[in-house]
């Protein structure tokens, strides 16, 4: 749904390749995948999503009789780098992706903070609270992938696991829903675009896709009803005149017009800045229903 952006996701993928290669325990087998996977492990790992099908096809053409040994060692593998020496939490940090950018619902932050005093101490002296790394191509499915940097998508509890190893299209690394897939307020029964009727309010997307069907993303979105009654309250209240009144108000303290609409509407409407607040696209595409933006 959300864009992963960031200027220096080339760095920060240069960072974790470095990191990677800083174990000594790739070891090489009677396994034809596994020591092809090896052999070729720094391409494989920051190849870019575009990619992944060209590599899917690679491996597909390699003796399958080795796959379910190489698949554990591949899981064994991702454990051990991204919990028990910690690339995970670090990785996180890095991104800094604060929502979600499957559902935009639910906030990712990475907090670290250092145990308390008379807390039991154990080799760490940290805990850590982070999004989960959903891989986009399943790792059960292709390990290959296991480990390769656009493949692990950070995202929230409740959409890494309803995804599961299903497959969906779009990856947050290369595209998002922009305005390609908008949410729309539709009547219940009548299933037309109603504006300001909040009796048979149901939220719906412009168009179906497999990341809405996988993340169940209408019935998640139509738990929200309360918000969107308020922003339509909001719209009723604020017409045009009392609007451009409030954004003069607020321009005399020094505010940018994207931070007075956040003090009216309570969001992020600015495509942007979707991925710095929980449900900043369904607030978006509203007020563009509603003529207010």
């Amino acid at each position: 749904m959300i864009k992963i952006n960031g200027a220096n996701i080339e760095e920060i993928k240069n960072e974790y390749l470095s990191k990677l290669n800083e174990i000594k325990s790739y070891k090489e087998k009677e396994n034809s995948i596994q020591n092809y996977w090896i052999k070729n492990r720094n391409r494989i790992a920051i190849a870019s999503p575009i990619d992944f099908e060209d590599i899917r096809e690679e491996f597909s053409k390699l003796d399958q009789s080795g796959f379910s040994e190489f698949k554990t060692y591949m899981i064994n593998l991702y454990e051990k780098l991204f919990y028990k020496r910690k690339i995970g939490n670090w990785l996180a940090e890095k991104l800094d992706v604060k929502v979600c950018p499957y559902c935009n619902r639910q906030y990712t932050f990475t907090i670290t903070k250092e145990k308390q005093k008379g807390e039991k101490q154990k080799r760490k002296d940290k805990k850590t609270t982070r999004p989960e790394f959903d891989h986009f191509y399943p790792q059960s499915k292709y390990p290959y992938l296991a480990l390769s940097f656009y493949n692990l998508i950070p995202s929230c509890h409740t959409c890494n696991h309803i995804k599961g190893t299903e497959r969906i299209g779009i990856n947050p690394y290369l595209s998002e829903f922009g305005d390609k897939c908008k949410f729309v307020l539709k009547d219940e029964d009548t299933k037309m675009p109603v504006i300001l009727d909040k009796k048979h309010i149901k939220v719906d997307f412009s168009l179906e896709n497999d990341n809405i069907t996988v993340f169940g993303l209408k019935e998640l979105y139509n738990q929200h009803i309360d918000y969107v009654e308020e922003i339509i309250d909001k719209a009723q209240a604020y017409n045009a005149d009392y609007y451009d009144s409030l954004i003069q108000s607020f321009s005399g303290l020094g505010k940018t017009p994207a931070e007075i609409d956040r003090c009216i509407w309570g969001n992020y409407i600015e495509t942007a800045d979707h991925c710095k607040r929980p449900l900043s696209k369904l607030t978006r595409d509203i007020l563009e229903q509603l003529g207010i933006k």
